[in-house]
């Protein structure tokens, strides 16, 4: 295990902290939702044509964030860029095809360069499970995924990793790193070649790209309770460890996703990686469902208390993720910009 951080993590550690979007096709494009200021439910394609991605860069360089990241998908075939992979797996045309036509992610690397804001892309481990008939394509198992079975096996991750390898190629240098979620060992990425293949896949287009696996979850699986709550339906109490979570052997940087900013890393490196915290700015709307403060609008926190907390980390030698509320139009959530420039000085 390396003692001494690579010029790729001194970098990551410089840029101090970032900003992170949701964006997908459930949250923004999504009936009745919030975010989607259409109002109502569209196509894909035209959720995406309405992003507004220099609105998105300026109100970024405005409060000086050091990186941005992005989802390019989540759990869904529904990508914010073309992929000729995907469509050629799931046997449709580009016409027909579940990603968009516009390539939303150069478009915003293309207007976030003009600040001097990098962008790190967000994938997952466990492919298009929202929609199944996409999901057999790339596992070859007609079956549904279910509890206690491995979605994740090596032809599948073959597959799926195709569709990211594709776009790192396309993207290169425009691409700084990645976060890939559910890469946890109960999906299957017990198998540490896995992870390398993923990592790999990340790493086509630009070598020097950092990369950050979810191995560990927000929460330690074993001892995670869900209960059914009325009116609210299944809620998992997560056991989030209030620390730099041990990264995966394989991560440049900690995923380290966790509910609230009082996480503090001990060093710059954690177990080789370099030291990176990522929550979220929202709050949910019933508190006890603790993930739904991701891509929520409003602040929990206040201005003088995100500027203390991140100025304290990055003195520790860690860098900080933060999450905000994202509109259909690229509009941010207005609280969360006033609390986000109080860090504007920290870079």
């Amino acid at each position: 295990m390396t003692t001494t951080p690579t010029p790729a993590q001194n970098w990551l550690l410089s840029r101090k902290w970032g900003v992170f979007f949701h964006y997908l096709d459930h949250i923004q494009n999504g009936e009745g939702d919030l975010h989607n200021t259409a109002g109502v439910r569209t196509d894909w394609n035209s959720c995406v044509n309405e992003l507004d991605v220099k609105r998105i860069a300026k109100a970024l360089h405005e409060v000086n964030a050091g990186f941005a990241a992005i989802t390019v998908v989540q759990c869904s075939h529904h990508l914010c860029a073309p992929s000729a992979v995907l469509d050629d797996i799931i046997g449709v045309s580009h016409e027909n095809s579940p990603t968009s036509r516009r390539d939303l992610i150069w478009e915003l690397s293309d207007a976030l360069s003009e600040y001097d804001i990098p962008l790190f892309l967000y994938f997952t481990g466990d492919g298009p499970r929202f929609n199944p008939e996409s999901m057999t394509a790339f596992s070859g198992d007609p079956r549904p995924v279910e509890p206690g079975v491995k979605p994740v096996t090596r032809p599948f991750a073959e597959k799926w990793s195709a569709v990211m390898r594709e776009l790192s190629l396309r993207y290169g240098k425009r691409i700084s790193g990645w976060w890939l979620d559910g890469m946890y060992r109960v999906t299957g990425f017990d198998d540490i070649a896995l992870l390398q293949l993923f990592k790999d896949a990340a790493r086509a287009g630009n070598p020097d790209a950092l990369f950050a696996a979810n191995y560990n979850g927000c929460f330690v699986i074993e001892s995670a309770e869900a209960v059914q709550i009325p009116n609210l339906g299944e809620v998992i109490f997560a056991d989030f460890y209030h620390k730099v979570v041990p990264p995966s052997p394989v991560c440049d940087y900690t995923a380290c996703e966790v509910d609230c900013l009082d996480v503090y890393p001990t060093g710059q490196l954690t177990d080789g990686a370099q030291s990176l915290v990522f929550s979220y700015l929202g709050i949910p709307e019933h508190p006890v469902q603790v993930y739904n403060g991701f891509s929520a609008p409003g602040c929990k926190y206040s201005a003088q208390y995100l500027r203390r907390y991140v100025d304290q980390v990055n003195r520790l030698g860690g860098a900080v993720m933060l999450d905000a509320c994202l509109y259909r139009d690229g509009t941010m959530d207005n609280q969360q910009l006033q609390a986000l420039t109080a860090l504007k000085d920290l870079r």
